[in-house]
């Protein structure tokens, strides 16, 4: 059966993911744009008329995203294996959709709805995290009360948002790659460490990054999606854990 070739519109948003990702959506120009997928803008205003109604499509699919990674595994609250993998799933959409955590003030500029829907999806997510937590000490994994689950919630939702910005603003660093990916993806892992009641296995995202480029950067881009990879791993070695 043949491999299904994806729409001229499908792939304007997987390349805009990727630009957007790699140097802000202000600097992405819609030429640029076009020009990566291969149509002239001519063709691209077709689909999107505005790079904002870009940004608020992209926004949706994250939104979703972010959905049934919040919610998966509801149906059996009590298997460990639901939790496993609950942070890393955060860190695989902050990785393929960085430029929302990177670029807020942007984004807002440049489409002022947004700020009203992450207002809204900040909420959903915080209650779907608490959800998960007072299931995870309702049996036997964790070892909290109501408050200090409430207090691991919001801290871990502070962490998890702005990890980002304090390295860009701490540390002088303009490109997001694997390895901070993975010192962000330890901050959080520490917030939760002294609450659990058996030691999980140690956590880490690397096994499962070549994956998650691959998503981020499917078909055509897959090729560069590598060499961020690789850019990634050769940064690890600046031993950034130690910040």
């Amino acid at each position: 059966m043949a491999e299904d070739i994806p729409s001229t519109r499908v792939r304007v948003l997987r390349a805009c993911r990727q630009l957007f990702n790699e140097r802000g959506p202000t600097n992405a120009t819609t030429a640029e744009i076009a020009a990566f997928v291969g149509i002239n803008e001519g063709n691209l205003y077709y689909y999107f008329k505005r790079k904002e109604q870009i940004l608020v499509t992209l926004f949706d699919e994250f939104e979703e995203a972010m959905e049934q990674a919040a919610t998966k595994g509801l149906e059996a609250p009590a298997d460990p294996a639901r939790y496993s993998g609950y942070i890393t799933g955060w860190f695989q959409l902050m990785w393929e959709y960085r430029f929302f955590y990177r670029d807020g003030g942007e984004l807002f500029r440049m489409a002022p709805s947004l700020r009203g829907r992450v207002k809204v999806l900040t909420d959903r997510g915080q209650q779907n995290v608490r959800r998960v937590l007072m299931d995870m000490a309702a049996h036997g994994m964790l070892r909290a009360n109501a408050q200090q689950i409430d207090q691991l919630v919001i801290n871990s939702w502070i962490v998890a948002t702005y990890w980002i910005e304090y390295l860009r603003s701490r540390e002088g660093v303009t490109e997001i790659t694997v390895a901070e990916v993975e010192w962000g993806f330890s901050q959080v892992k520490s917030l939760f460490a002294p609450y659990l009641v058996v030691p999980q296995r140690p956590l880490s995202l690397h096994p499962q990054l070549p994956s998650i480029v691959a998503r981020a950067y499917p078909g055509e881009a897959a090729e560069e999606g590598g060499e961020v990879l690789a850019r990634g791993k050769a940064q690890g070695k600046r031993n950034i854990r130690n910040r």
